[in-house]
């Protein structure tokens, strides 16, 4: 047992040296600057597909936002899936002009199940290559009116099969948990998404704001799992694609604002990341042997994806239990020494949640200081959203434990929030795009 547990430490600790490179990675993407990319020389044709389940009370201000784009609307076409719904999703959705597919299943109600119907649907009324592109938006989602437009830039580059938008929030001052939210989604702008951008490697994809070649779906969707993003990242660089950044497309995402809806979710992001990495992690192993694929990309993306902290975990406790094993056994078993063995564990483990935290509350505000102009909430405040936000990060790893002896399903969260885009930035600005984006269409 002793040997097993030796070879297991090993183990972490050569994954431990080679991950070290996230740290470069962090240090490119707090001082480096996104890529700007040029203007685009063809509006290209493109779906939008938004996956939505009883969301009346937001459906109509995404819809909205899209209609609000500084981009012809002839070059947009809106689909909305109704995923079991038993509210007004799909009469709002139709009275805004997307066309709706209502689709009833409940055994399988989650978003990767609704966009493989829908995706089905589109290939059967319009073919896949009836459009260039297809963004996928989840239905609480608010566009930035130069989205597409942006997007469009990065598309007309040529290279990239999938790019990832810029994630921001439009509830982040609500309480600590939404705003803990949007610190780490800030976080994998600036640490994950803008350093490989930079580098020109492949990044991983975030739930929603992304935009698809119509390439890369020519066998429609195929991905169900608790965390679809994860195994279409995994099957797009190890089939050689590219996942881009363009961090100017800019959307906003409603965050969840009380702890079980918080829990829940987290579970599940552990629990499909966990599924995902052993069941398509080989995958990106079997890409660093392809011709077609880049070669770094699938190391990133597979050591991205390791559960490093679950690892780490189980390592602890194993140690913990087999040293009192091991005292038992060997007869040097006592309540003092049970005593002293826990209180010196515990010890440790408060040194280590120290350090954690400190480090968190530092890695949150450099964040916070680099991506100033994107929050919206007072000085004060995100002071003391900063200093509580490493709970977040801390959560993840007895999730992922727990995670391993629990049956988790996708559960609909939500959405109460109903801004408008005017309300998350500000009204003359938006005025002003629609102002010359009117002015452009009757002109032609």
């Amino acid at each position: 047992m002793e040997l097993v547990l030796k070879i297991f430490q090993t183990i972490l600790s050569v994954v431990a040296i080679l991950i070290l490179y996230r740290y470069v990675y962090m240090a490119i993407g707090f001082f480096g600057k996104a890529k700007k990319f040029k203007e685009a020389e063809t509006e290209h044709k493109f779906a939008v597909v938004i996956c939505a389940k009883n969301e009346e009370k937001v459906i109509g201000n995404l819809l909205d936002s899209i209609k609000a784009q500084n981009y012809p609307q002839d070059k947009l076409h809106v689909f909305v899936i109704a995923d079991n719904c038993d509210d007004n999703t799909a009469s709002i959705a139709a009275e805004k002009g997307a066309t709706v597919y209502e689709r009833h299943d409940a055994k399988h109600a989650r978003k990767g199940w609704a966009l493989e119907f829908g995706f089905h649907k589109i290939r059967e009324e319009f073919g896949i290559d009836g459009f260039e592109g297809y963004c996928i938006f989840d239905a609480d989602n608010l566009l930035h009116p130069d989205y597409m437009r942006e997007m469009n830039k990065a598309f007309d580059e040529g290279k990239l099969d999938v790019i990832q938008g810029y994630r921001n929030t439009k509830n982040f001052d609500t309480n600590w948990i939404s705003a803990s939210y949007g610190l780490f989604f800030y976080r994998q702008s600036a640490a994950y998404h803008r350093p490989r951008q930079i580098l020109h490697t492949s990044t991983n994809l975030s739930g929603t704001g992304y935009l698809i070649r119509s390439r890369a779906l020519e066998e429609g969707w195929r991905w169900a799992s608790l965390t679809e993003d994860t195994q279409f990242t995994m099957h797009l660089v190890s089939s050689g694609m590219k996942v881009g950044y363009c961090e100017a497309a800019e959307f906003f995402d409603e965050q969840p604002t009380d702890l079980r809806t918080t829990l829940r979710q987290r579970l599940r992001w552990s629990k499909g990341r966990i599924y995902a990495f052993f069941a398509y992690g080989y995958k990106l192993v079997a890409g660093l042997f392809r011709k077609k694929t880049n070669k770094w990309s699938c190391y990133d993306m597979f050591f991205s994806f390791f559960p490093d902290g679950l690892g780490t975990a189980l390592l602890a406790i194993a140690s913990f239990l087999i040293s009192f094993i091991t005292m038992a056994v060997n007869g040097g078993f006592s309540a003092a020494v049970a005593e002293y063995t826990t209180v010196t564990v515990l010890k440790t483990a408060l040194i280590a949640l120290g350090i954690a935290w400190g480090s968190g509350m530092l890695v949150s505000a450099l964040v916070a200081i680099r991506e100033r102009k994107k929050i919206r909430c007072g000085k004060a405040k995100l002071v003391w959203y900063i200093v509580i936000s490493p709970w977040f990060d801390l959560i993840g790893t007895p999730l992922s434990v727990v995670s391993l002896f629990m049956h988790v399903t996708w559960k609909k969260i939500k959405h109460v929030d109903d801004k408008k885009i005017e309300d998350v930035i500000s009204v003359p600005a938006l005025t002003e795009k629609n102002a010359a984006a009117s002015e452009k269409t009757e002109s032609e």
